[in-house]
């Protein structure tokens, strides 16, 4: 399987790398289309964590360019991989249009025609976003399946400056599992006593969390001590409400757009103030408060006032 795993690597830097260019003269480097592999995906092909760059300013890096003699050494692809994503993007102003001319198996009993998670006719986008190729095997029988994969791209006067090269086919190695093994949180079983875990877990039945500590409050382990939070809290084990736009400097954030102020202020954010009156008859009860009183200069007449009255209002 180690092996197997290492050779997939050439697999997959040829499938990525599965355009020929034809980039136009005179681009300009902010408008241009940049397709990769990141860091995640790459991890699970080949066991690299870092992004992989397949076509940087519209064209294709040089490795790409002898194809045929590339097809010739590429390994199937094996069984416990599903799916290849790569992450695509157009920059600037310019507008690419793509079109999947073919997505057919050549061994129907072994793998359904490969799929695609976007319309086959499309605009490329402005953001960053993931194309899916799936290789669905129909767990019929084992073998090897042949596939097509064929795409264009074209930029906006209608002129292809990407395309697959021709009669270009790759593998893909399917196998029944008949697995008996139970895999836990949402893990796959795709060889006897083997399971693909869900990111956040490990082990032989993804029983294992790799986070030490559990993710609070709806967050859920994604890595290494690593939780992604669910919206209104924040923080390595997502303990931290968020208060949106905060607090300010007179209270604390409780729960998610809950606010406790410190005495004498109040408000959703608690930047509103207490009249001074207010705020003795809020005063609990038997808290010891002394009343300072400045004589008027514009009367000089005594007024009598009963001791309970002590308040100023």
């Amino acid at each position: 399987m180690a092996q197997q795993t290492a050779l997939f690597a050439l697999k997959i830097w040829s499938m990525l790398s599965f355009l020929t260019a034809q980039s136009e003269a005179g681009q300009q480097q902010e408008d241009s289309l940049y397709m990769w592999i990141d860091a995640r995906q790459a991890k699970i092909l080949i066991g690299l964590e870092e992004d992989i760059l397949i076509v940087s300013e519209g064209k294709m890096a040089p490795f790409t360019h002898d194809f045929r003699k590339a097809q010739q050494r590429m390994p199937s692809i094996p069984v416990n991989i599903y799916s290849v994503n790569f992450t695509w993007q157009a920059t600037g102003k310019a507008e690419y249009f793509y079109e999947f001319l073919s997505l057919r198996s050549l061994d129907q009993g072994i793998m359904a025609d490969p799929t695609i998670n976007i319309p086959q006719l499309g605009t490329v986008p402005h953001k960053a976003a993931v194309l899916q190729v799936g290789f669905p095997c129909l767990g019929n029988q084992d073998g090897v399946a042949a596939f097509e994969v064929t795409i264009i791209i074209m930029n906006s006067e209608g002129n292809i400056i990407l395309q697959t090269p021709q009669n270009a086919i790759f593998f893909k190695t399917c196998q029944q599992a008949n697995c008996t093994t139970t895999c836990f949180n949402s893990g796959t079983c795709f060889y006897p006593g083997k399971c693909i875990c869900p990111p956040g877990f490990e082990g032989t039945q993804c029983e294992l969390s790799k986070c030490h500590q559990s993710c609070r409050n709806g967050g859920k382990c994604t890595g290494k001590n690593k939780c992604k939070c669910s919206k209104g809290y924040q923080g390595d084990l997502c303990s931290k409400p968020v208060c949106e736009p905060g607090c300010g400097a007179h209270g604390i954030c409780v729960e998610p757009n809950i606010c406790q102020c410190k005495e004498g202020w109040h408000g959703k954010h608690c930047n509103k103030r207490y009249g001074v009156a207010l705020m003795n008859v809020l005063r609990p009860t038997g808290t010891k408060y002394r009343q300072q009183h400045t004589p008027s200069p514009k009367k000089t007449e005594t007024k009598h006032t009963s001791p309970e009255s002590n308040y100023i209002w």
